[in-house]
């Protein structure tokens, strides 16, 4: 079982996600979970066949992705392919509380440890600065 966090960010793809506890100071890689190949490998869409060339998400890490994310009590989900909104209409749709706890969903292409701990820090900070006004 994963530890409790406040702050989680979730880089996914759709081959791969990395959940990060996030803290102004530091950034911690708490998990990496990889989506079953399914037998394609990597695929690429080939110029001037129909359809839009994108490969589904496995439902299946998709869930498993979901389950990971613990008690975090804000999750930012990143990453440069439809694998982030299919992860959050996962969440919407089958872990309604869950749901409530994230607080976006971005572009973020692939990047290194201490760009996603920057786009975090930052975007966390803006979000707690534009929450609601407390008493």
């Amino acid at each position: 079982m994963m530890k409790d966090t406040y702050h989680l960010i979730v880089w996914i793809d759709h081959r791969v996600a990395h959940l990060y506890a996030v803290t102004r100071d530091n950034i911690s890689e708490l998990l990496s979970i990889h989506a079953p190949d399914q037998g394609r490998g990597h695929i690429h869409h080939k110029a001037g066949s129909p359809g839009p060339g994108h490969v589904m998400v496995a439902p299946a890490f998709l869930k498993e992705v979901a389950g990971a994310l613990g008690k975090a009590t804000e999750i930012l989900i990143v990453g440069p392919s439809d694998a982030k909104t299919a992860l959050r209409e996962y969440i919407d749709l089958h872990l309604p509380l869950l749901a409530r706890r994230i607080k976006g969903v971005e572009p973020m292409g692939h990047a290194a440890k201490g760009e996603i701990h920057a786009f975090a820090v930052l975007f966390f900070r803006q979000h707690d600065l534009m929450g609601p006004v407390k008493d």
